[in-house]
C-alpha cells in the first residue's frame, strides 16, 4: 500500500507540473521536470539560465529561490523571492509558504540542539547557527531572535545575546517585551547607562510598564544614582506593592542613606512576605545595632560636655539592642555559618544586661574564626 500511495502522489505531482507547462520557457519546463525528480542541482542550472535570458520571468525567480532554499542559500533565496514578487504578485502565496516551510524546519532543528536528550550535551553553537539561519530565512519571526539570544546566554555570551535582540529591534523598535529583556541584559552586563536609556524607551511606549520602571530603578541604583533610584523604586512599588525585590532594594537604599526607620519598615515587609529571607532579617538586626551605636555615641558626647544622660535615653538605647536580637537570631537559624552575626548578637545581649549569654556568642564567634 505504501508503494502505491507514493506512486499516486508522484503522478499527481507530475500532472500538476505538466498542467502549468503551457506558457513557459523551455528552461523553466526543464527545471520543473528536474524538480519532480528531486534533482535540484540540475533544476538550479536551468533556472539560473532562465533568469539571465528572461529578466521579467517571475516564476523562474520564484522556483530558483526555492532551489536556493533547498541548498541553504538563504540570502540568494530571498533575493529571488523578492525579485519575483517585485515583478508580479502571482507567486506570493507560494513564496510565503515556501519561506515558512524552510523557517519551521531550521527553527525546529535549532530547538532540538538546545533541548538535548538525557545524557547528551546541548549543542549551543549549532543551535545558534540554526537560529541565525532562521533569522536570515524570515526576519519577521520574533521567536528566532529570542531563541538565538537564549542560545548565546546559555553560552555565557551576553554581547551576542544583546545583539540578537538589537537586530530584531532594528525591525520593530517598539517591541516592549524585547526592550525589557535588553534592559535586563544591559544590567547584567553592567552597562547601566544603556539600561537606563532602554528602560526609558519602554516607558515612552508604555508609561505604566512595571518591568521597565523596576529595571530603571535598578539601573539608577547600580549606577550610584540613589535619589533617582529611590523615587523610581517608590513608583514601581505603588504599582506592585508586594514585590519582594523592589521592597528589599528600596530598604537597602534607605539603609545606605541612614534612614534606618524607613529601611527597617521595608525590610520587615519583605520578612512578612518571606520570613526565611536571611538578608532582610540580618539587615533589620544590623539597622537596630547601628541606631544603638549612633545613640551611644551621642550619649557619650553628652557626658563629655557634662550634660545629663536621662534614664529615658538609656532605656531607648537598650530597646534598640533588644529589638535587634530576634532578627539576628533568626538570621543565624537560617544561615549559621557567619561568625560576625554571632559577635553582633553577643554585643546586643551584653547591652541589654545578659552578659553570660553575650559571652556565649562572643566565644562562638571566636571559635568560628579559628
Amino acid at each position: 500500500m505504501k508503494k502505491i500511495f507514493s506512486f499516486v502522489l508522484t503522478m499527481a505531482l507530475l500532472v500538476a507540473l505538466m498542467s502549468t507547462m503551457g506558457c513557459q520557457t523551455k528552461e523553466v519546463t526543464s527545471a520543473k521536470v528536474y524538480i519532480s525528480q528531486n534533482n535540484w542541482d540540475k533544476a538550479i542550472e536551468q533556472l539560473e539560465q532562465a533568469v539571465q535570458i528572461y529578466p521579467n520571468d517571475a516564476e523562474a525567480r520564484y522556483l530558483l529561490g526555492e532551489g536556493y532554499g533547498n541548498k541553504g542559500l538563504w540570502e540568494k533565496m530571498n533575493e529571488m523571492f523578492n525579485q519575483s514578487t517585485a515583478l508580479a504578485p502571482t507567486f506570493a502565496t507560494q513564496i510565503k509558504n515556501t519561506r515558512e516551510k524552510y523557517w519551521v524546519n531550521v527553527f525546529n532543528q535549532g530547538v532540538a540542539k538546545v533541548n538535548a536528550k538525557e545524557g547528551e550535551t546541548a549543542d549551543l553553537a549549532g543551535a545558534a547557527k540554526l537560529f541565525s539561519d532562521a533569522v536570515r530565512i524570515d526576519p519577521s519571526h520574533i521567536e528566532s531572535y529570542k531563541n538565538l539570544a537564549y542560545a548565546h546566554l546559555r553560552s555565557n555570551n551576553l554581547p551576542a545575546a544583546i545583539k540578537a535582540y538589537q537586530d530584531y529591534l532594528a525591525i520593530n523598535p517598539k517591541e516592549v517585551s524585547i526592550l525589557n529583556e535588553v534592559t535586563r541584559l544591559y544590567l547584567e552586563n553592567k552597562e547601566y547607562v544603556k539600561a537606563q536609556e532602554t528602560a526609558n524607551t519602554v516607558l515612552g511606549v508604555d508609561a505604566a510598564n512595571i518591568d521597565a520602571i523596576s529595571n530603571l530603578a535598578m539601573a539608577y541604583d547600580l549606577d550610584g544614582q540613589n535619589d533617582k533610584a529611590i523615587l523610581t523604586y517608590e513608583t514601581a512599588l505603588a504599582k506592585n506593592p508586594e514585590d519582594q525585590d523592589l521592597l528589599f532594594n528600596l530598604a537597602r537604599l534607605n539603609y545606605l542613606n541612614k534612614d534606618y526607620d524607613k529601611a527597617i519598615a521595608m525590610f520587615q515587609k519583605v520578612i512578612s512576605l518571606n520570613p526565611e529571607d536571611y538578608d532582610a532579617n540580618l539587615n533589620v538586626g544590623n539597622a537596630y545595632l547601628t541606631m544603638a551605636d549612633d545613640l551611644r555615641k551621642s550619649l557619650v558626647e553628652k557626658e563629655n560636655v557634662k550634660q545629663t544622660v536621662s534614664e529615658e535615653d538609656v532605656n531607648k538605647l537598650k530597646e534598640f539592642y533588644r529589638a535587634a536580637i530576634p532578627f539576628l537570631e533568626k538570621a543565624i537559624s537560617i544561615k549559621p555559618e557567619n561568625s560576625a552575626v554571632y559577635y553582633n548578637l553577643g554585643v546586643a545581649y551584653v547591652n541589654v544586661g545578659e552578659a553570660t549569654k553575650g559571652a556565649e556568642f562572643f566565644n562562638k564567634a571566636e571559635e568560628m574564626r579559628k
